[in-house]
Protein backbone atom coordinates (compact mmCIF):
# COMPACT_ATOMS: atom_id res chain seq x y z
CA UNK A 1 0.00 0.00 0.00
CA UNK A 2 1.20 3.41 -0.90
CA UNK A 3 1.83 5.77 1.79
CA UNK A 4 2.32 9.78 1.37
CA UNK A 5 4.44 11.95 2.80
CA UNK A 6 2.13 15.23 4.12
CA UNK A 7 4.09 18.33 3.11
CA UNK A 8 1.29 20.76 3.89
CA UNK A 9 -2.07 20.74 5.22
CA UNK A 10 -4.82 22.70 3.52
CA UNK A 11 -7.99 22.47 5.58
CA UNK A 12 -9.10 19.44 7.23
CA UNK A 13 -9.99 17.27 4.28
CA UNK A 14 -6.78 18.55 1.68
CA UNK A 15 -3.02 17.90 2.18
CA UNK A 16 -0.33 18.25 0.09
CA UNK A 17 1.63 15.40 -0.01
CA UNK A 18 4.89 13.91 -1.38
CA UNK A 19 5.21 10.20 -3.03
CA UNK A 20 8.43 9.30 -5.25
CA UNK A 21 9.48 12.39 -5.43
CA UNK A 22 6.37 13.62 -6.64
CA UNK A 23 3.99 15.96 -5.11
CA UNK A 24 0.22 15.33 -4.99
CA UNK A 25 -3.37 17.28 -3.81
CA UNK A 26 -5.05 14.48 -2.02
CA UNK A 27 -8.55 14.89 -0.98
CA UNK A 28 -10.15 12.88 2.34
CA UNK A 29 -11.99 12.73 5.09
CA UNK A 30 -10.37 14.75 7.62
CA UNK A 31 -7.48 13.77 5.83
CA UNK A 32 -5.89 16.83 7.23
CA UNK A 33 -7.18 16.66 10.78
CA UNK A 34 -4.18 16.55 13.20
CA UNK A 35 -1.86 16.53 10.49
CA UNK A 36 1.68 18.32 10.35
CA UNK A 37 4.37 17.82 7.84
CA UNK A 38 6.31 14.86 7.47
CA UNK A 39 3.17 13.07 8.76
CA UNK A 40 2.04 10.06 6.94
CA UNK A 41 -1.04 8.83 5.06
CA UNK A 42 -2.03 5.99 3.29
CA UNK A 43 -3.86 5.81 0.23
CA UNK A 44 -6.98 3.63 1.45
CA UNK A 45 -7.54 7.31 3.43
CA UNK A 46 -7.60 8.80 -0.38
CA UNK A 47 -11.03 9.51 -1.71
CA UNK A 48 -9.51 11.86 -4.99
CA UNK A 49 -6.07 12.54 -5.94
CA UNK A 50 -4.21 15.32 -8.33
CA UNK A 51 -0.97 15.54 -9.39
CA UNK A 52 0.50 19.37 -8.34
CA UNK A 53 3.14 19.33 -10.60
CA UNK A 54 2.33 18.97 -14.60
CA UNK A 55 3.19 20.75 -17.50
CA UNK A 56 -0.51 22.11 -18.58
CA UNK A 57 -0.51 24.04 -15.23
CA UNK A 58 3.17 25.61 -15.70
CA UNK A 59 3.71 26.33 -11.83
CA UNK A 60 0.16 28.05 -12.02
CA UNK A 61 -1.03 25.92 -8.86
CA UNK A 62 2.17 27.22 -6.76
CA UNK A 63 1.04 30.66 -7.24
CA UNK A 64 -2.74 30.22 -6.49
CA UNK A 65 -0.95 28.65 -3.18
CA UNK A 66 1.11 31.56 -2.80
CA UNK A 67 -1.32 34.42 -3.44
CA UNK A 68 -4.79 32.58 -2.12
CA UNK A 69 -5.70 31.04 1.39
CA UNK A 70 -5.01 27.52 1.83
CA UNK A 71 -8.53 27.00 3.30
CA UNK A 72 -9.73 28.47 -0.02
CA UNK A 73 -7.39 26.00 -2.05
CA UNK A 74 -8.76 23.35 0.24
CA UNK A 75 -12.69 23.87 0.05
CA UNK A 76 -11.67 24.40 -4.02
CA UNK A 77 -10.68 20.71 -4.18
CA UNK A 78 -12.85 19.49 -2.07
CA UNK A 79 -15.58 20.81 -4.66
CA UNK A 80 -13.31 19.29 -7.54
CA UNK A 81 -13.72 15.81 -6.13
CA UNK A 82 -17.62 16.04 -5.62
CA UNK A 83 -17.94 16.85 -9.19
CA UNK A 84 -15.83 13.81 -10.22
CA UNK A 85 -17.72 11.38 -8.17
CA UNK A 86 -21.03 12.65 -9.03
CA UNK A 87 -20.12 13.24 -13.00
CA UNK A 88 -17.55 10.48 -12.80
CA UNK A 89 -15.24 12.03 -14.86
CA UNK A 90 -12.03 13.68 -14.10
CA UNK A 91 -12.34 17.03 -15.07
CA UNK A 92 -9.68 19.60 -16.87
CA UNK A 93 -6.44 19.80 -14.65
CA UNK A 94 -6.93 23.86 -15.34
CA UNK A 95 -10.01 24.18 -12.62
CA UNK A 96 -7.34 22.90 -9.89
CA UNK A 97 -6.04 27.18 -11.05
CA UNK A 98 -9.50 28.74 -12.01
CA UNK A 99 -11.97 27.31 -9.53
CA UNK A 100 -10.10 28.80 -6.63
CA UNK A 101 -9.20 31.92 -8.31
CA UNK A 102 -12.58 32.73 -8.77
CA UNK A 103 -13.95 31.61 -5.67
CA UNK A 104 -11.10 34.32 -4.18
CA UNK A 105 -12.37 36.68 -5.48
CA UNK A 106 -16.32 35.50 -4.98
CA UNK A 107 -15.23 35.68 -1.39
CA UNK A 108 -13.38 39.16 -1.91
CA UNK A 109 -16.75 40.81 -3.21
CA UNK A 110 -18.74 39.39 -0.70
CA UNK A 111 -17.12 40.85 2.07
CA UNK A 112 -17.01 44.28 0.68
CA UNK A 113 -21.17 43.88 -0.30
CA UNK A 114 -19.93 44.25 -4.35
CA UNK A 115 -22.57 41.81 -6.24
CA UNK A 116 -21.88 40.82 -9.83
CA UNK A 117 -25.45 40.04 -11.51
CA UNK A 118 -25.36 37.09 -13.23
CA UNK A 119 -27.94 37.58 -16.55
CA UNK A 120 -27.80 34.26 -17.68
CA UNK A 121 -28.17 32.14 -14.90
CA UNK A 122 -31.74 30.74 -16.18
CA UNK A 123 -30.04 29.69 -19.12
CA UNK A 124 -27.35 27.94 -17.23
CA UNK A 125 -29.28 26.57 -15.02
CA UNK A 126 -31.26 24.76 -18.04
CA UNK A 127 -28.56 24.04 -20.46
CA UNK A 128 -26.42 22.43 -17.55
CA UNK A 129 -28.71 20.82 -15.32
CA UNK A 130 -26.39 18.27 -13.67
CA UNK A 131 -23.82 20.98 -12.93
CA UNK A 132 -25.82 24.08 -12.01
CA UNK A 133 -26.59 21.16 -8.98
CA UNK A 134 -23.17 20.46 -8.35
CA UNK A 135 -22.99 24.44 -8.11
CA UNK A 136 -25.61 24.85 -5.59
CA UNK A 137 -23.66 22.10 -3.38
CA UNK A 138 -20.47 24.12 -3.57
CA UNK A 139 -22.10 27.60 -2.76
CA UNK A 140 -23.73 25.59 0.30
CA UNK A 141 -20.67 24.52 1.35
CA UNK A 142 -18.41 28.11 1.28
CA UNK A 143 -21.36 29.78 3.03
CA UNK A 144 -20.93 27.48 5.88
CA UNK A 145 -17.30 27.36 5.57
CA UNK A 146 -16.56 30.70 5.32
CA UNK A 147 -19.79 32.18 7.58
CA UNK A 148 -20.92 34.24 4.41
CA UNK A 149 -23.80 34.74 2.08
CA UNK A 150 -22.69 34.05 -1.46
CA UNK A 151 -25.55 35.69 -4.23
CA UNK A 152 -27.05 33.18 -6.36
CA UNK A 153 -25.67 34.34 -9.09
CA UNK A 154 -22.64 32.58 -7.83
CA UNK A 155 -24.19 29.52 -8.72
CA UNK A 156 -24.17 30.06 -12.29
CA UNK A 157 -20.18 31.09 -12.19
CA UNK A 158 -19.14 28.31 -10.82
CA UNK A 159 -21.51 26.24 -12.96
CA UNK A 160 -19.95 27.56 -15.89
CA UNK A 161 -15.85 26.48 -14.68
CA UNK A 162 -17.70 22.95 -14.13
CA UNK A 163 -19.25 22.40 -17.30
CA UNK A 164 -15.97 24.46 -19.21
CA UNK A 165 -13.96 21.55 -16.92
CA UNK A 166 -15.86 18.94 -18.84
CA UNK A 167 -15.68 20.01 -22.14
CA UNK A 168 -13.08 21.69 -24.59
CA UNK A 169 -14.24 24.90 -24.16
CA UNK A 170 -12.95 27.44 -21.67
CA UNK A 171 -15.04 29.59 -19.03
CA UNK A 172 -14.91 32.63 -21.38
CA UNK A 173 -16.19 30.19 -24.55
CA UNK A 174 -19.20 28.46 -22.58
CA UNK A 175 -20.37 31.94 -21.55
CA UNK A 176 -20.10 33.13 -25.07
CA UNK A 177 -22.26 29.93 -26.35
CA UNK A 178 -24.67 30.84 -23.62
CA UNK A 179 -24.74 34.30 -24.37
CA UNK A 180 -25.52 33.50 -28.26
CA UNK A 181 -28.30 31.21 -26.86
CA UNK A 182 -30.28 33.33 -24.96
CA UNK A 183 -30.14 36.01 -27.82
CA UNK A 184 -31.90 33.75 -29.90
CA UNK A 185 -34.36 33.27 -26.98
CA UNK A 186 -34.92 37.02 -26.88
CA UNK A 187 -35.66 37.67 -30.28
CA UNK A 188 -37.97 34.53 -30.18
CA UNK A 189 -40.08 36.53 -27.96
CA UNK A 190 -39.92 40.12 -29.69
CA UNK A 191 -41.06 37.96 -32.88
CA UNK A 192 -44.03 36.64 -31.07
CA UNK A 193 -44.55 39.41 -28.96
CA UNK A 194 -44.83 37.52 -25.85
CA UNK A 195 -43.07 38.19 -22.43
CA UNK A 196 -41.55 34.82 -21.74
CA UNK A 197 -41.62 33.45 -17.82
CA UNK A 198 -38.12 32.31 -17.58
CA UNK A 199 -38.83 29.92 -14.98
CA UNK A 200 -41.83 28.46 -16.91
CA UNK A 201 -41.58 24.59 -18.44
CA UNK A 202 -42.39 26.14 -21.92
CA UNK A 203 -39.27 28.52 -21.21
CA UNK A 204 -37.31 25.57 -20.23
CA UNK A 205 -38.57 23.19 -23.35
CA UNK A 206 -37.87 26.16 -26.01
CA UNK A 207 -34.27 26.45 -24.43
CA UNK A 208 -33.22 22.98 -24.26
CA UNK A 209 -34.97 22.45 -28.15
CA UNK A 210 -32.71 25.77 -29.45
CA UNK A 211 -29.45 23.61 -27.64
CA UNK A 212 -30.25 20.85 -28.91
CA UNK A 213 -30.49 21.94 -32.40
CA UNK A 214 -27.34 23.90 -32.40
CA UNK A 215 -25.28 21.11 -30.65
CA UNK A 216 -27.00 18.97 -33.92
CA UNK A 217 -25.86 21.75 -36.23
CA UNK A 218 -22.66 21.87 -34.89
CA UNK A 219 -21.97 17.96 -35.15
CA UNK A 220 -23.36 17.81 -38.78
CA UNK A 221 -26.24 15.57 -37.40
CA UNK A 222 -29.09 15.46 -39.91
CA UNK A 223 -32.89 15.16 -38.84
CA UNK A 224 -35.59 14.30 -40.83
CA UNK A 225 -39.02 16.11 -40.00
CA UNK A 226 -42.06 13.68 -41.45
CA UNK A 227 -44.70 16.81 -40.67
CA UNK A 228 -42.96 19.51 -42.55
CA UNK A 229 -45.76 20.05 -45.31
CA UNK A 230 -48.38 19.38 -42.42
CA UNK A 231 -46.61 22.44 -40.48
CA UNK A 232 -46.04 24.84 -43.10
CA UNK A 233 -49.97 24.70 -43.87
CA UNK A 234 -51.32 24.91 -40.11
CA UNK A 235 -48.42 26.58 -38.59
CA UNK A 236 -47.91 29.29 -41.62
CA UNK A 237 -47.32 32.40 -39.35
CA UNK A 238 -44.89 30.55 -36.64
CA UNK A 239 -43.18 29.18 -40.16
CA UNK A 240 -42.63 32.25 -40.88
CA UNK A 241 -41.26 33.07 -37.37
CA UNK A 242 -39.14 30.18 -37.18
CA UNK A 243 -37.38 31.03 -40.75
CA UNK A 244 -36.21 34.26 -38.90
CA UNK A 245 -35.29 32.35 -35.73
CA UNK A 246 -33.03 30.20 -38.22
CA UNK A 247 -31.29 32.98 -39.85
CA UNK A 248 -30.37 33.82 -36.82
CA UNK A 249 -28.68 31.00 -35.48
CA UNK A 250 -26.87 30.52 -38.95
CA UNK A 251 -25.33 33.81 -38.35
CA UNK A 252 -24.52 33.46 -34.20
CA UNK A 253 -23.14 29.91 -35.12
CA UNK A 254 -21.73 29.70 -39.18
CA UNK A 255 -24.19 26.70 -39.51
CA UNK A 256 -27.27 26.15 -42.24
CA UNK A 257 -30.82 25.45 -40.85
CA UNK A 258 -32.96 23.22 -42.83
CA UNK A 259 -36.13 22.87 -43.44
CA UNK A 260 -36.91 20.06 -41.44
CA UNK A 261 -35.01 21.58 -38.45
CA UNK A 262 -37.46 25.05 -39.36
CA UNK A 263 -40.28 22.82 -38.71
CA UNK A 264 -39.50 21.97 -35.33
CA UNK A 265 -39.03 25.50 -34.27
CA UNK A 266 -42.50 26.32 -35.60
CA UNK A 267 -43.97 23.75 -33.18
CA UNK A 268 -42.27 24.83 -30.53
CA UNK A 269 -43.11 28.20 -31.40
CA UNK A 270 -46.87 27.51 -32.10
CA UNK A 271 -46.61 25.71 -27.98
CA UNK A 272 -45.46 29.17 -27.37
CA UNK A 273 -48.42 30.91 -28.77
CA UNK A 274 -50.75 28.98 -27.00
CA UNK A 275 -49.37 29.64 -23.41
Amino acid sequence: MITYNVKKVLNNNVVIAEYNKEEFILVGKAIGFDSNKDKKVSEDRVENIFVKQTDKLNGNFDRILKEINSEIVGVSEEIIAMCEKELGETLKEAIHVSLPDHINFAILRSNKGMRIENPFISEIRTLYPKEFSLAEQAVSMLDERFKIRLPYDEVGFICMHIKAALSSQDVGETLEYTKKISEIIELISALMKKKLDRKSLEYERLLTHINFLVERLTNNKATRNPLLETIKKEFSYEYAVAIKVAMKIQNLFSVKVSDDEIGYIAIHLRRLAEM
